[in-house]
């Protein structure tokens, strides 16, 4: 393939430079995203006439901005890699099309989110913890309410900013987000501290770096180069967005999860607090709300670097699965992680040992000596394991450029949903206020745990497949020592349920020819590295089906690439039994695999829709409702797949030597057919 000869220098490199190469842009992006919120609260934090109350405001709003992020980045990770998918398969047409319906779909919701957002600020404020006293509720409805003004250039930026990058620019995608960032702390203490206009300044500084970095964008995809908008591509086609929107999904939930667990956060908070001696009392009350989410931001940058270090590996982790260098993919994962870890353990040992110079950072000297001390301590309980957050994180994002993508997805869930929500709302039941604090730690020790398990498991197969690959024979053995009674290759196509394994079977014993079906997987596993059952979810599906398996926000091209790679070795592996003499395979496009290159006999099996259903319901024991559905879903599927793969039509009779109807001739003169056609050729 083309990528092969321009990116092998992904096998060749060292993998210490090829981290950095990768990893840094990775990290700044995300840093740079953090940024905008971060740096409100700290010109907010020291602002005398704001303080700890704007800091309470501001952990109120922000997982509302994330909701919004969230949208954003199902629309932008989603078309991001639908153009990825478009571009590679030399639809341009697509690729355009999907960006224009994409911005459409980006701006209408973020007009009707800030519509939402205006017309039930109350009761939503109040879910997430606004009422700990009046004066935090008061600055939380004026941040809110400016902050939602600039929803939609907000959303818009950071939709683009992924397709930016899709387009061949990453440089030019974290310029964006960069001068918008720089801006809002140009912004920020003139509008807080020259004009006093309080949250209002903070929200009006952020908003105008937002409306810069939507405008530059848009300047860019009017002129992009590679790929050429015009009045056609802002048509708005519902199809496109079907295919786009599942795509970005898993970006969504990783986002949402934040806000879940904030939003439990916040409430314990603010009840639990309500109970505590001290911030019981109404010009007390906001310093755990403001305090939790200062360090909430703490852990939002180290985890920001832990995320970016992995997102930099996908790419090498994932041309080295394809390119068959499993001794290069361990050894990536011990440095990831290893790195992973030892910068949560330099970002916790700064945290715990110098908590004061943090939080001054804060405005915390502007406080009372409750607001410090608990700072201090919400600070050395909530980071003192961030090792382990790293870890976890590397570990969920580095899965995906195994294959692994659905044991990535869980894990990630198990930490964020069940652990991130449940563990906030139960601690404080046993331990007060000190439970909110805990459930950190906790949660990332539990996780950890699970964590190192798929480690290990992980590193055991990868020995095992180094090994294999250094004793294996370059040639697989045929799976017969009978001589062929013919010198073709012949490929079956068939309807789901009209009998072509079966017929398949048969064929290869007459014929005296090995049979590959299932087996291809377990080839392909062996050779590529990638899980066998992360190979059995892409099997005969279309790319884009598959992906609703990816796990982690703004990955989706990374598993673009694994997916990519997984078709590869696939291929790779027909050819290679093709190569080593006559045989059967069924399925996989194999016609199209070996079209002009090798002696091939195409044959394509179909039956009635009647009468697949009820070999169906006999043989997996279901419902006729049931075996139609299945045999409709698996049929769209197949056909899908093979016509991303091909000009002809899958199932058109021109497109095969042999079609046989299994209604006329059962499967043992489908059978026969087959052997005496091949035999006379």
């Amino acid at each position: 393939m083309e990528q092969t000869q321009t990116n092998d220098f992904l096998e060749k490199e060292s993998l210490g430079k090829l981290m950095k190469k990768y990893a840094i842009p990775c990290v700044i992006s995300l840093l740079v995203a953090a940024l905008y919120n971060i740096v409100d609260q700290i010109f907010i934090a020291n602002a005398s006439y704001l303080g700890s109350y704007g800091n309470a405001a501001n952990t109120v709003v922000f997982p509302l901005t994330v909701v919004a992020l969230s949208i954003a980045m199902m629309i932008g990770d989603g078309c991001c890699t639908f153009v990825s998918i478009s571009l590679g398969a030399k639809e341009n047409q697509n690729a355009h099309r999907g960006i224009g319906s994409s911005i459409i779909t980006v701006i209408v919701a973020g007009i009707i989110l800030m519509i939402i957002y205006l017309l039930f600020q109350t009761p939503i404020l109040t879910a997430f913890g606004a009422l700990v006293n009046d004066e935090t509720y008061r600055l939380s409805k004026e941040y809110f309410f400016w902050i939602t003004l600039g929803i939609p250039f907000y959303m818009f930026g950071q939709a683009m900013n992924p397709i930016i990058r899709s387009s061949g620019s990453p440089s030019f995608a974290m310029g964006t987000l960069l001068i918008g960032a720089i801006l809002n702390i140009i912004f920020d203490p003139i509008c807080i501290y020259v004009l006093n206009w309080g949250m209002m300044g903070a929200a009006v500084a952020t908003i105008l770096g937002q409306i810069v970095s939507a405008i530059v964008s848009a300047i860019y995809l009017a002129r992009m180069q590679s790929i050429k908008m015009s009045p056609d591509s802002f048509k708005f086609r519902a199809s496109l967005m079907k295919k786009i929107l599942p795509l970005g999904i898993t970006s969504f939930l990783s986002q949402i999860s934040i806000v879940l667990s904030m939003a439990a956060v916040l409430n314990m908070v603010a009840k639990y607090g309500a109970l505590d001696p001290i911030f019981k009392q109404a010009q007390y009350a906001q310093i755990p709300t403001a305090v939790v989410g200062i360090v909430m931001k703490f852990f939002q940058i180290v985890i920001s670097i832990a995320v970016g270090l992995a997102a930099g590996c996908i790419p090498i982790a994932g041309y080295n699965v394809g390119a068959k260098r499993n001794d290069r993919v361990k050894s990536l994962m011990k440095l990831l992680l290893i790195t992973e870890f030892i910068v949560g353990l330099i970002t916790s040992a700064l945290f715990v040992l110098f908590p004061h110079q943090f939080i001054n950072i804060f405005g915390a000297k502007n406080e009372s000596i409750y607001y410090t001390d608990f700072a201090v301590k919400t600070i050395r309980i909530f980071l003192c394991l961030l090792p382990l957050s790293c870890l976890n994180k590397g570990t969920f994002i580095f899965l995906q450029s195994l294959g692994k993508a659905k044991q990535s997805t869980i894990l990630s869930m198990i930490r964020e949903i069940i652990f991130g929500v449940g563990l906030p709302l139960i601690l404080p039941l046993f331990m007060q206020l000190d439970g909110v604090l805990f459930f950190m730690p906790i949660a990332d020790v539990l996780t950890a745990i699970a964590s190192i398990v798929v480690i290990i498991n992980t590193n055991k197969t990868l020995d095992q497949l180094i090994d294999m690959s250094e004793t294996k024979n370059a040639h697989i053995e045929s799976t017969t020592n009978e001589t062929p009674l013919t010198d073709y290759i012949i490929t079956i196509g068939r309807f789901y349920g009209a009998g072509g394994r079966s017929i398949g079977k048969k064929v290869a014993k007459q014929l005296n020819i090995p049979y590959y079906d299932s087996k291809l997987l377990e080839k392909t596993a062996q050779n590529s590295g990638l899980s066998h059952k992360f190979l059995q979810s892409i099997d005969e599906k279309p790319i884009d089906s598959s992906m609703l398996y990816c796990s982690v926000g703004f990955m989706s091209n990374g598993y673009e690439l694994i997916a990519s790679q997984a078709l590869k070795a696939q291929r790779e592996i027909i050819e290679t039994v093709a190569t080593n003499g006559p045989c059967i395979i069924v399925g996989r496009s194999a016609d199209q695999v070996l079209a002009g290159k090798h002696k091939i006999f195409r044959v394509f099996i179909t039956s009635s829709k009647e009468n697949r259903i009820k070999r169906i319901m006999k043989r997996d024991s279901l419902t006729k409702s049931d075996a139609k559905k299945k045999i409709s879903k698996v049929d769209k599927e197949r056909s899908l797949y093979y016509n991303q793969r091909s000009e002809k039509r899958w199932g058109d009779a021109a497109g095969y030597d042999l079609c046989i109807d299994t209604d006329w001739f059962g499967i043992d003169g489908a059978t026969s057919l087959i052997v005496e056609a091949v035999k006379k050729q």
